[in-house]
């Protein structure tokens, strides 16, 4: 059954590769350095993991948009570039920390220097020579790098703390790309991904997936014109979005259930939940 559902061509491009791989680092990098950015002037412990969560997933934003650049469809390689993406962010961020460390001037404060100045020969001289980098963090770990009730953070704690925005940073992107862009429905024909379309209106909320599903591999789509009233307020309903590409005969729907449950405040809060992803469709379905 799976010709039933879009499933990626695994197809990898030779120009998305490099497409791909310079889209994807550039945007790395350049995170890499807004992140450290925000820790050095922002000196507040518990909000660096806010941070470091920003930057994961910021990676694995900008694998998404290399991958779509790149029109790969191939999942195994979007993951292995997410992982590498994450470890260079990881890397980026202490080469860039470690080398305005050792630019710093004045004393420990609130967890940062004073004072220090970004010098690009020694950021990538620290960049290219791992060994520099990792010793550097042995030494910053005996020193510590930050306070915590005015005491200074160091040793095992310390690693601890290192460890978590490591797994946050390089997780990012990984999670990211479980779902990512070389799972969305790509057109061979056209070579260029689908655009999707929201079909306006409200459908009844699907109480039977399977039955659905059965319909509409039997090619009956008439589901897709139950449409509820245009005045009708109720706060359940499903949604409908189209896959598709101009002259491609083949398209793709996805059905998503949309619900509205009052949380522990009494407010309503909005749940969707997928009921049928990337459904192939063609012409020779009817909608009776």
């Amino acid at each position: 059954m799976e010709h039933l559902y879009y499933k990626p061509s695994g197809k990898i491009p030779v120009k998305g590769v490099f497409i791909s791989l310079i889209t994807s680092f550039v945007i790395t990098i350049i995170l890499s350095i807004i992140y450290i950015v925000l820790q050095w002037f922002i000196p507040f412990v518990y909000f660096n993991f806010f941070i470091a969560a920003g930057l994961g997933f910021g990676v694995g934003g900008g694998v998404f948009i290399a991958i779509g650049a790149g029109k790969i469809r191939n999942t195994k390689f979007e993951f292995t570039l997410a992982v590498l993406c994450g470890l260079l962010a990881w890397y980026c961020q202490w080469a860039l920390f470690v080398s305005l460390m050792s630019e710093a001037g004045g004393s420990m404060g609130v967890g940062m220097w004073i004072r220090s100045s970004f010098n690009l020969k020694g950021f990538w001289y620290i960049l290219t020579h791992p060994d520099i980098l990792f010793q550097a963090m042995l030494s910053l770990n005996d020193a510590g790098t930050f306070t915590l009730k005015h005491n200074t953070v160091s040793g095992t704690l310390l690693w601890v703390v290192w460890v978590i925005e490591a797994l946050i940073i390089i997780g990012g992107p990984i999670l990211f790309s479980l779902s990512g862009r070389s799972t969305s429905p790509f057109s061979e024909q056209n070579d260029q991904w689908m655009e999707e379309r929201d079909v306006e209106g409200k459908l009844k909320t699907v109480t039977d997936p399977d039955q659905l599903t059965q319909e509409f591999i039997a090619g009956n789509l008439k589901f897709l014109k139950d449409f509820l009233p245009a005045d009708d307020l109720s706060k359940d309903y499903a949604t409908l979005r189209v896959y598709e590409s101009p002259g491609d005969p083949v398209s793709y729907i996805s059905v998503t259930n949309i619900s509205h449950r009052p949380d522990k405040k009494g407010e309503l809060k909005k749940e969707t939940k997928t009921v049928i992803e990337y459904f192939r469709t063609t012409p020779t379905m009817k909608y009776e």
